[in-house]
């Protein structure tokens, strides 16, 4: 049995002890959460499977991406729905295919290895039989650059390359990106769980190292500190030597 929706409680950014860790979160509006299927259906093997498409959600408040609600008939004749991230160019009663290599379509899974050079996948898998964790935003792709042995390099959408085993599991094309009316009023953001934020400037000396000083005062400091009263102005903040992308 899958679980379509389940209660989920949201991060307000404040530790056991009630303290303020990060800044400009609240609650926000409560909505169930849809977990999606990230393992491709537990990597069923058959080679002339299909997926039918029944139907879209839009009001997802946790991701960008349009989900669609899909359903898998087994040998034994067990049902299964599970909701996966739509693909673009797909619509209900369309079908996804599993290892076809004749006629690939948006949506169609397949390993990296069964792809061409230059085609664009998504919703990669970070290692074979593992949940996939690479590219899963909204029209978010990754482009095959080359085949060396049993490895495939992919360039990232940060322009970084990394090298993945060929038995990972991908998606061809990108997911469609969910559309979002226009922000009228602050009280949107705030159902999203955003708090407003204010200058440091505008604060007290006790609150930010900004903050004190008659009507709009400058900083009085040479440059930029942060809330916490670390320098934020020609510091490096990326670490390539634990960069796992690199």
């Amino acid at each position: 049995m899958i679980i379509l929706k389940i209660n989920y409680n949201k991060k307000i950014g404040k530790n056991n002890t009630g303290h303020i860790v990060l800044r400009h979160r609240k609650k926000g509006k409560k909505s169930l959460y849809i977990p999606i299927d990230s393992n491709y259906f537990n990597h069923i093997n058959n080679n002339n499977l299909c997926i039918r498409l029944l139907g879209e959600t839009s009001n997802d408040m946790y991701r960008n991406t349009k989900l669609i609600l899909c359903i898998i008939t087994k040998d034994d004749g067990v049902k299964e729905f599970r909701y996966i991230l739509k693909p673009n160019k797909k619509s209900y009663g369309d079908f996804i295919k599993f290892f076809d290599k004749t006629n690939k379509s948006f949506g169609d899974v397949n390993c990296l290895n069964s792809f061409d050079i230059n085609d664009k996948v998504y919703n990669i898998e970070f290692k074979p039989l593992i949940n996939s964790k690479i590219c899963t935003a909204a029209e978010c792709n990754s482009i095959l650059l080359n085949k060396i042995k049993n490895y495939i390099k992919i360039k990232l959408p940060s322009n970084k390359i990394k090298q993945l085993n060929n038995k990972c599991y991908a998606v061809y094309g990108n997911s469609e990106k969910l559309i979002v009316n226009s922000i009228n009023k602050a009280g949107t953001k705030m159902s999203f769980g955003n708090r407003p934020k204010v200058r440091g400037s505008a604060m007290n000396a006790c609150d930010h190292p900004h903050g004190g000083g008659e009507g709009k005062a400058p900083i009085g400091k040479k440059s930029i500190y942060s809330f916490k009263g670390k320098k934020v102005k020609g510091i490096k903040t990326v670490k390539t030597k634990n960069d796992c992308y690199k």
